[in-house]
């Protein structure tokens, strides 16, 4: 799956211009964005309507507060991080809105062959494998899996949308990934051999806590 990268440099300079009045860049962060975010929002919620009204509302904020914003890093977590509470403010009042009854809203996601990077071509064996391995991650693993691997986002963002300090972040995306390979080798007949098709490898700069 591909991903746009982040690139600091680039959002700086586009928020700029969108602060400096640029309506253009405005209706450019829509047209690149509003796909992502409609995505990530029913990670949260099968609301399909609901989604695209916090989308909305993210807009209309941003264009109305643009005057009082200050500086934005990276122009897709801080998005993200806006629908995220829209949808949270909404969920708080009305809790039938939840993916299950818990606490609060739960990241959920059903993870394919194509949502990860496998080595090789997947067969149609190894692809309901995956589906299953996946389904024995908790919600907040699935949920740093998501960022890192398929949004492909850097530590510092996964950071700030899950609220969590540096370190647990590490913490959480290595003990996710452990789970994953020991839950494929344990279902898998040559597990050793199997598990090596996984390909959720830490990325270059990583420092996982064992």
């Amino acid at each position: 799956m591909g991903f746009d990268k982040e690139n600091p440099e680039d959002d700086r300079l586009l928020w700029d211009k969108f602060l400096a009045g640029d309506d253009e860049v405005y209706a450019y962060f829509y047209k690149r964005y509003v796909d992502a975010l409609f995505s990530y929002g029913m990670k949260f919620t099968s609301d399909r309507e609901l989604v695209k009204d916090c989308i909305q509302d993210v807009f209309v904020k941003l264009y109305g507060n643009r005057s009082r914003l200050g500086e934005v890093r990276h122009i897709r977590v801080y998005l993200f991080i806006s629908l995220k509470n829209a949808l949270f403010s909404v969920f708080k009042k009305d809790k039938t809105m939840y993916h299950i009854d818990t606490v609060e809203p739960v990241f959920y996601v059903d993870y394919t062959a194509e949502d990860i990077m496998i080595a090789g071509e997947a067969e149609e064996e190894e692809r309901q494998l995956l589906a299953r391995i996946f389904e024995s991650l908790t919600p907040r693993q699935k949920e740093v899996i998501y960022y890192r691997y398929v949004e492909g986002m850097e530590i510092d963002s996964i950071c700030r949308l899950m609220d969590i300090n540096y370190q647990s972040a590490l913490n959480l995306i290595s003990r996710s990934i452990q789970k994953v390979r020991n839950t494929f080798a344990c279902q898998s007949s040559d597990g050793c051999r199997e598990a090596k098709r996984i390909n959720l490898i830490p990325k270059q700069g990583d420092r996982y806590a064992k």
